[in-house]
């Protein structure tokens, strides 16, 4: 939500009408599809049995998102005004100095709250010796404080980026003689790189080593069973009651394998969404700001990625979890769950 595709008395005649169609139409579908989703996952978590450590994490996800959604609701009706739009001081100075510190605080302090849930699902899966003394809820909170007081540094200076005139009335525009300093570029290098890129690149490389091993575990743990399976079968007197009672290990073995592979696809829908949601929009930032069409495109199209990453990865990191899974399901079937 870096602002990058920034508005401009200067932009292309013909980008008026993508904006409209961008920022007027299918990002407010997107946004409501995520309030519902964030919703949702909020009423799915407060229902599961999850331990305090793993709700913390997942709670805090959900509400920035959440929180996300909602500042969006203001930042999305003046991103698809014109670019000269009038407003009264209070809404020009929110639009111009505390909007962007606010959603960039937000989607950043998602991104490292599911690097901090990365890092325990690794731990877990490659030291599990060491995730028993890491798991602990003193250091859940400290790593949720942490990360939202760094996040919330980072993205101070964007108090800087824009300004608002009066030549008629209050307007918001680009701080130009701020963004094309060279401290400037530093900044946002800096920025991008622990906001974006550094999170992201940590969060990939985690999860697809999570994921191989997790395979490897799965598969053996899938060939130990079933040779158990077949050698009870060999070893026991054929009867009704042997072979239902093999028949109904298989169903739960096979039951085991399905959920374990649900949960391998959606760590793999995890690392394809920030990859490609959430690195494009580091990229945006970094762009110096052209008036070319293709320019305004590649921003809006960010913006977008960004926007829906946040909508559904609280959902997608619900549905890891086997115990909310089954009560998502009953809660879409409207049957009641067992508790």
């Amino acid at each position: 939500m870096n602002n990058s595709s920034c508005s401009s008395v200067d932009e292309p005649p013909d980008v008026a009408g993508l904006r409209h169609l961008i920022y007027a139409i299918i990002m407010p579908v997107i946004l409501a599809f995520g309030m519902l989703f964030n919703t949702f996952s909020l009423v799915a978590a407060a229902r599961s049995k999850l331990n305090s450590i793993a709700l913390s994490y997942l709670f805090a996800i959900i509400l920035s998102n959440l929180s996300l959604m909602i500042l969006a609701v203001p930042w999305l009706m003046h991103r698809a005004s014109e670019s000269d739009h009038c407003y009264p001081h209070p809404t020009a100075f929110y639009h111009a100095n505390i909007e962007p510190i606010l959603l960039n605080w937000l989607a950043t302090f998602s991104t490292y709250v599911l690097l901090c849930m990365s890092i325990e699902r690794f731990v877990s899966v490659i030291q599990p010796s060491l995730f028993h003394r890491i798991h602990v809820l003193s250091r859940a909170i400290l790593a949720l404080v942490t990360s939202l007081c760094l996040c919330l540094i980072i993205h101070l200076p964007m108090y800087l980026k824009w300004s608002i005139i009066c030549p008629d009335c209050w307007s918001v525009t680009i701080a130009n003689d701020v963004i094309s300093t060279t401290l400037w570029w530093i900044y946002i290098c800096t920025s991008q790189t622990m906001a974006r890129f550094a999170p992201c690149a940590a969060l990939v490389i985690l999860n697809i080593i999570t994921i191989f091993k997790y395979r490897r575990i799965i598969n053996k743990r899938s060939r130990m069973t079933t040779n158990a399976v077949s050698a009870s079968q060999i070893n026991t007197p054929s009867n009704s009651m042997n072979n239902l009672s093999i028949l109904k290990k298989k169903i739960v073995l096979s039951a085991s394998s399905q959920e374990e592979k649900r949960q391998l696809r959606l760590l793999s829908g995890l690392v394809c969404l920030v990859a490609v949601c959430i690195v494009p929009a580091g990229v945006a930032a970094l762009l110096p700001h052209p008036d070319g069409f293709e320019y305004y495109v590649f921003g809006f199209v960010v913006e977008a990625l960004e926007l829906f990453h946040h909508s559904v990865i609280s959902l997608v990191i619900c549905m890891c979890n086997n115990d909310i899974h089954r009560r998502v399901r009953k809660m879409i079937t409207c049957n009641s769950v067992s508790v």
